[in-house]
């Protein structure tokens, strides 16, 4: 055939082969399309997975924190209960000593309001006036059938002496509350309203809480009886963006929550937003929104949570990005290669001397890429024999190729694990499935890491069975986070069941003493036997405050009352010396500090770790020689990423034996005594410690005594 015949045979079959080619590429463009499309889709429901977690830990807390704030309100009756009559400065210790501003943030106070006769509205004003309070009267002013009016507040400072006198109970929203309250004997929670201890600035949305007080010693179980015999009721008011100050925790700001009053969502409803907008300005629209329906105190509250671009930012684009741009560079090929094979034998054998070249540089590059790769990677032959391994495997093992292939690679596996890991391998090679084990190999240095190995039968173009292909990760700080929830789980438990034992014991206590008391008082008015066991009974319901006031401290330690950022260690060094000052001096102890670095924690528990530390070293750390007074040093220094703390005491010191033990709840190493605690303290240390990733133990300090270190990095 001439040149010319050529050439017009080629032209001839231009436009058929231009015709496949194109429809090559649009089909391999649609799959391309298709798997993009997938990944995309993986990607956004993994994370609406994670949006969905969020969702249920957002709703979980705001749950949890009214529980811990119904407690409180039931506490403050039980004091009512316990006695005819309630003193002002009674009620205003009980609820000093709950640390409201610390412990339960959001919550503007504890009050107490009562019924007044209409009769006796004169006689009342007389005598809360009688106490100090000159411009008494109770707002508003009009006639009504029912009067009430709140009587006592704490604290009574900042805003809340503004709702000194007012009558709650002449509002329509709080009114329907203290009703259901009052009715079902139980706690009930009233509508949207605006506190009266609201000003001009930062107004915010808030409701109340409340519980009734029903005359002492009389009967109140059915409704005639709880109407006839009310008194009052204890109440708690809130401001919602208060009372939602951390509920989101360290990334709160990836999600927007907005709470509305009722089961509608509607803008008059609408009781908090955590983003508001300056100028009107909108977000776009949120990838995930749910809507979730509540019930606090039986008081519906519509959640709606939605995620913001900080969360969205965290979806997956690389792989679908990948997909594209090598499914576009494959169609482009595919497209090529058709054209060219429909263009006659020359360029297709020309094409199949280039697709073996590239056949051989894609193996190169494939054990390029292998070796590059941040994971151990193996190949299997069809006999078991593993026949290559990756530099990653051999970096991580400081073995060589010729060392780990057949079966030299089972030399570095842990021996508890291998046989487990033999028979995983070998059952799924025989039956061809894929499998995924765990195991411990050994690392260059000596050290077993957990990796967790994946492998896949491969197939060659026959469709015969080659071997297998497998990849492995380092797990192991993933093993050493599951094995510290463990550890928390465990902790919990032994809390449940000891905690239990010591609050019944100071109960029994008070219930035997309180019995020969009033066994005594039959016979006799005065007798020395009496002040004795009025002294125990005082001494064992301290006790009783103090181990529950600990264990609520427990409770609080692993989770942030505030912004968790650097603080300065100083300052709130100092706070905690200013609040232990008179104990300091009736034992003449001293402390001593040098200049400390910041921490990265939020300023209560900053200062609640210094406290307990400090209390520690008082109640333990006293010199065995009388003669001497106690002494703390406190230091601290930066080294690289984090911040470590010193506190020595020139006391007996701890027993290396025991300088893991009192880290445990309820362990110390004196019972007893003047100086017996509850011992929850260091385990409060160590989980406030541990929440933030730090290290907390005990050395020996070196003037003698005992030196507690701890260290706190600055991640997040």
């Amino acid at each position: 055939m001439t040149r010319s015949a050529r050439t017009i045979r080629y032209s001839r079959d231009r436009p058929g082969s231009q015709l496949l080619s194109g429809l090559m590429l649009v089909i391999s463009l649609g799959m391309t399309y298709a798997v993009w499309h997938n990944a995309r889709q993986q990607g956004e429901q993994t994370l609406k997975t994670g949006f969905n977690f969020r969702v249920r830990e957002t709703v979980e807390r705001l749950e949890q924190r009214m529980a811990t704030y119904e407690q409180v309100l039931r506490g403050a009756r039980a004091l009512f209960a316990s006695s005819a009559l309630v003193e002002r400065n009674e009620f205003r210790d009980y609820i000093t000593l709950l640390q409201l501003e610390q412990h339960y943030p959001g919550i503007q106070g504890v009050g107490y309001s009562v019924i007044v006769p209409k009769a006796g509205i004169s006689s009342h004003i007389q005598a809360i006036r009688g106490q100090g309070f000159a411009d008494y009267t109770i707002r508003p002013e009009g006639e009504r059938e029912t009067y009430t009016a709140i009587i006592q507040l704490e604290p009574f400072s900042g805003r809340n002496p503004r709702a000194f006198g007012y009558d709650m109970y002449a509002e329509p929203v709080r009114r329907a509350a203290m009703m259901e309250a009052r009715d079902l004997d139980k706690i009930s929670i009233s509508g949207k309203v605006t506190l009266v201890q609201e000003t001009d600035e930062q107004v915010q949305a808030g409701f109340l809480m409340y519980l009734p007080i029903y005359r002492k010693g009389q009967p109140h179980d059915t409704l005639a009886q709880r109407r006839t015999h009310i008194v009052g009721w204890v109440y708690e008011p809130f401001r919602m963006n208060d009372l939602m100050a951390g509920i989101g925790g360290e990334r709160a700001a990836e999600l927007g929550l907005e709470i509305y009053d009722g089961e509608t969502v509607a803008g008059s409803a609408k009781m908090y937003d955590s983003h508001v907008l300056p100028d009107n300005r909108h977000t776009p629209s949120p990838l995930f929104k749910t809507v979730r329906h509540i019930r606090i105190a039986d008081h519906p509250w519509t959640l709606v949570i939605h995620s913001r671009p900080a969360f969205e930012a965290r979806i997956n684009k690389v792989k679908p990005q990948a997909i594209a741009v090598v499914g576009i560079i494959v169609s482009g090929l595919l497209s090529l290669l058709a054209w060219l094979l429909t263009t006659g034998r020359t360029r297709a054998l020309a094409m199949a001397e280039y697709m073996t070249r590239e056949f051989k540089e894609s193996e190169k590059r494939f054990r390029v890429m292998a070796d590059s790769a941040p994971v151990l990677i193996w190949l299997a032959d069809a006999d078991k024999r593993c026949i290559w391994f990756n530099k990653g495997w051999l970096n991580f093992t400081g073995r060589s190729l010729a060392q780990e292939v057949g079966e030299g690679w089972m030399l570095s596996v842990h021996a508890d694990d291998l046989q487990r890991c033999t028979d995983c391998y070998v059952s799924h090679f025989d039956r061809h499935e894929p499998f995924r084990m765990e195991y411990r190999i050994r690392r260059h240095d000596g050290e077993y890491r957990w990796v967790v190995d994946t492998g896949v039968p491969r197939f060659d173009d026959n469709g015969n069975f080659a071997g297998f292909i497998g990849s492995g990760i380092d797990i192991t700080e993933r093993k050493q986070v599951e094995e510290a929830l463990q550890r928390a789980n465990t902790d919990l438990t032994r809390f449940a069941e000891v905690s239990a034992h010591h609050l019944m014991e100071p109960a029994r206590r008070l219930t035997i003493y309180t019995q020969r008391l009033r066994q005594c008082l039959k016979a006799l008015r005065d007798d020395q036997e009496i002040g004795t066991d009025l002294d125990t009974l005082e001494r064992e319901a301290d006790r009783l405050r103090s181990l529950v006031r600990d264990i609520q401290l427990y409770l609080a330690a692993g989770e942030p009352h505030g912004m968790v950022r650097a603080e300065d260690a100083n300052l709130a060094l100092a706070a905690v010396e200013q609040r232990l000052s008179a104990r300091l001096t009736a034992l003449e102890a001293s402390v001593t500090a040098e200049k400390l670095p910041q921490a990265v924690l939020d300023r209560a528990r900053l200062m609640d770790l210094f406290a307990v530390l400090l209390d520690n070293a008082l109640r333990y750390g006293r010199p065995t020689d009388t003669d001497r007074r106690p002494r703390i040093h406190i230091s601290g220094e930066r080294e690289g990423g984090l911040s470590r703390y010193r506190i020595c005491d020139n006391g007996a010191g701890i027993p290396a034996e025991y300088r893991r033990r009192v880290f445990e709840i309820f362990e110390r190493l004196k019972t007893g005594g003047a100086v017996a605690g509850s011992g929850i303290g260091l385990s409060v240390a160590r989980r406030i410690v541990e929440s933030r990733n730090g290290s907390i133990w005990i050395e020996s300090a070196p003037q003698g005594g005992a030196m507690v270190v701890f260290e706190l990095p600055d991640g997040k």
